[in-house]
């Protein structure tokens, strides 16, 4: 892990609270890999927070149109006869299991504040975090199902089976009432409320006894663990490093080759193929509408 200055989070501390603060705007604060990236930079400052006595919540959100629109698409390797094997796939799912491990084993507590879009990898982060507060602007999505990639897991130990599989097989949106309904997240709030109202609870919690909160964050969690989200992630891993193996396999409906569509057309056309024969929603989300 680098001990290098962040370049894509802010960090700063503030009454008992360190406010992380995904800065990387132009690219909707998709998550990179690899030392000095933005996985790397937050679990670095996770890590500091823990450390930190004069910490007591940490409160993580962003700048910009998005929470964070999943992994950084700009650095998939798109091979010409060769694809990725499956130890590489392993590799990769191991990375980001990595870091996911870092933010479960953050002893202070973990707030997100989420806005705009939060997508595949941002989910996987996102939902590593105790508790989570939404903008009524916000929706959630796996969307990369729609093209062959994994990342289903870490959202069954929260939504359960069944939201899970629709997320991931239909790659739909949800709103951020939907995400409470089915406990994504904890409350919504009017999008202009929202960084006051998420620093208002971290500052709360960071006011507890101190031991208290982590013991009894550890009590939560373990319990949560015991229930069998641990061994479900061992299992799930080998899944997702084959079928991440396999999107080089992976065709949009006109029967192109999804890699082959990112090589000549770029992200533009990868999008566009991938969503295109999905214009209309199957979800008639009116949850909380008259």
């Amino acid at each position: 892990m680098s001990d290098a200055p962040y370049q894509h989070i802010e960090v700063s501390v503030r009454d008992g609270v360190q406010h992380i603060v995904l800065n990387r705007p132009d690219k909707l604060n998709a998550l990179g890999f690899g030392p000095g990236s933005s996985r790397d930079e937050i679990a670095r400052a996770v890590i500091a927070a823990d450390a930190d006595d004069s910490v007591g919540c940490v409160l993580i959100s962003a700048t910009g149109r998005a929470f964070c629109a999943g992994g950084d698409l700009t650095r998939i390797a798109v091979r010409t006869g060769a694809h990725e094997t499956p130890l590489e796939a392993y590799q990769f799912n191991d990375a980001s299991r990595r870091f996911l491990e870092t933010l479960r084993a953050t002893h202070k507590p973990l707030i997100a504040a989420v806005h705009g879009m939060c997508l595949g990898a941002g989910l996987g982060f996102m939902a590593q975090c105790d508790i989570v507060i939404a903008a009524d602007d916000a929706r959630f999505g796996l969307i990369e199902g729609r093209i062959g990639h994994p990342g289903a897991a870490e959202l069954v130990p929260l939504i359960g089976a069944a939201w899970t599989k629709f997320m991931i097989l239909t790659g739909e949106l949800i709103t951020a009432e939907r995400a409470a309904a089915i406990g994504m997240v904890l409350h919504v709030v009017p999008a202009a409320e929202l960084p006051a109202r998420a620093t208002a609870l971290a500052e709360r919690i960071a006011r507890m006894p101190r031991e208290a909160v982590l013991l009894n964050k550890a009590c939560v969690t373990s319990m949560s663990e015991a229930m069998g989200p641990a061994t479900g992630r061992l299992v799930a891993r080998a899944h997702e490093s084959i079928t991440r193996a396999m999107t080089y396999a992976a065709q949009a409906p006109d029967g192109r080759f999804f890699e082959t569509i990112l090589r000549d057309e770029g992200l533009a056309g990868l999008k566009a193929a991938r969503d295109t024969q999905y214009s209309e929603p199957w979800l008639d989300d009116r949850l909380g509408k008259a």
